[in-house]
């Protein structure tokens, strides 16, 4: 037998040995988190029944970026429900004058579009929302992120219950790792 042959399934179990303790030890750290989405408010970057993974690392080097899909907690967030995780992607930063205005985001008085997967993000209210005067015209104060769901007519968001605290953002999503057909990058 050639001793090269004999040596790849070592190479590999020591190779799966080292990714699943890397795994292991970045979970123990929070660097990185897993997180099943229980709702349909960020479809389609996310839909309800995926599971997903945040990571701590982008945070570690930058501040969260508009058009990033991050996980937060509730806490200190008036009309929410305290230690509830949510998922939604920012669209105002601290400093932004953000303005929503027929499905458009506008940002200081120049619109944005963001995208994910499937195109431009529209930002309509949700059909539900007649009696609640939502937040469309608004200045991001410092330390605050303003997010919305992708699927905007289907989200509760900063629209409804305003801004969302940076401390409570725990990681950014990156990926979908079940089920099957989802594999992949979050966009």
């Amino acid at each position: 037998m050639n001793r090269n042959h004999s040596l790849v399934p070592i190479a590999l179990a020591i190779l799966a040995g080292v990714a699943v303790s890397t795994l292991i030890v970045l979970r123990l750290l929070g660097l990185i988190c897993p997180y099943s989405v229980p709702t349909g408010a960020m479809t389609p970057a996310v839909s309800a029944g995926d599971h997903v993974f945040a990571e701590g690392f982008t945070y570690l080097k930058r501040k969260p970026q508009r058009g990033d899909v991050i996980v937060f907690k509730t806490d200190g967030i008036p009309l929410l429900p305290t230690s509830t995780i949510y998922v939604k992607r920012v669209v105002g930063i601290p400093g932004d004058h953000l303005e929503l205005s027929d499905g458009s985001l506008f940002i200081d008085g120049t619109r944005v579009a963001l995208s994910n997967a499937y195109g431009e993000i529209s930002y309509k209210l949700p059909p539900q929302s007649g009696n609640i005067s939502p937040i469309t015209n608004v200045l991001v104060p410092a330390d605050r992120y303003f997010v919305i769901g992708d699927n905007a007519t289907n989200s509760l968001d900063s629209r409804f219950f305003g801004f969302v605290p940076a401390k409570n953002i725990k990681g950014r999503i990156s990926i979908c790792y079940w089920p099957p057909s989802r594999i992949g990058l979050v966009k």
